[in-house]
């Protein structure tokens, strides 16, 4: 169930502080940052590696965390109350353990998510057909490796719920469609995602 009343930032990070499971820690700081700014009427999603862990179950892991905002000064304002500092384009909390990255002020096109519910906080994950193209983009573009192996383990996880409509038109304006249809005929490695995200369709404008 959805939270009514959300803690105080102080009252939060105590309780963070002491989590012992650092993917569980990570989408907790998540949906806390993101019903905070849900209430300011702005939207936070999750993207890039850490979104594969969050969709992997931990398979392939990773240590920023990227999110996209539509309130960039104000999603700041609430990680420096959270014992975050910026570090050139990191946010870090020693206290944590934890660096976040805000990697664009909103997401580069109107995309399709997957929301997942922690502890009564809800979390945007960008969709996987997106993050799909995303890790081809760069396993071909920037001859990476280990995102080819994302986008296969993404594939395979998914296999039955993916728009392949979709992830095909997606390919196909990024010039990724060759690689797509390689990764498809060779399947990764993955085991099924953390929680029950709902796919949903979020606009960006």
């Amino acid at each position: 169930m959805r939270r009514s009343v959300l803690p105080s930032p102080t009252s939060f990070l105590s309780r963070l502080a002491n989590e012992p499971n650092e993917l569980r820690k990570k989408m907790l700081l998540l949906g806390y940052v993101s019903e905070r700014m849900a209430r300011r009427k702005a939207s936070v999603f999750l993207v890039g590696g850490q979104a594969v862990e969050t969709y992997t179950g931990g398979v392939f892991t990773t240590g920023d965390i990227d999110i996209t905002t539509t309130d960039t000064r104000g999603t700041e304002a609430l990680l420096e109350k959270l014992s975050f500092v910026k570090e050139g384009m990191i946010w870090v909390s020693v206290r944590l353990g934890m660096a976040v990255h805000l990697v664009a002020s909103y997401p580069r096109r109107s995309i399709r998510h997957r929301t997942f519910e922690v502890d009564g906080y809800l979390v945007k994950v960008v969709g996987v057909e997106d993050l799909i193209v995303d890790r081809l983009c760069a396993a071909k573009f920037w001859r990476s490796e280990r995102d080819a192996e994302q986008a296969k383990a993404l594939i395979e996880v998914f296999r039955e719920s993916i728009d392949d409509g979709y992830l095909e038109e997606l390919a196909r304006a990024e010039n990724v469609y060759d690689s797509l249809s390689q990764a498809k005929s060779r399947p990764g490695k993955g085991r099924q995602a953390v929680g029950s995200g709902k796919s949903s369709v979020g606009a960006t404008d």
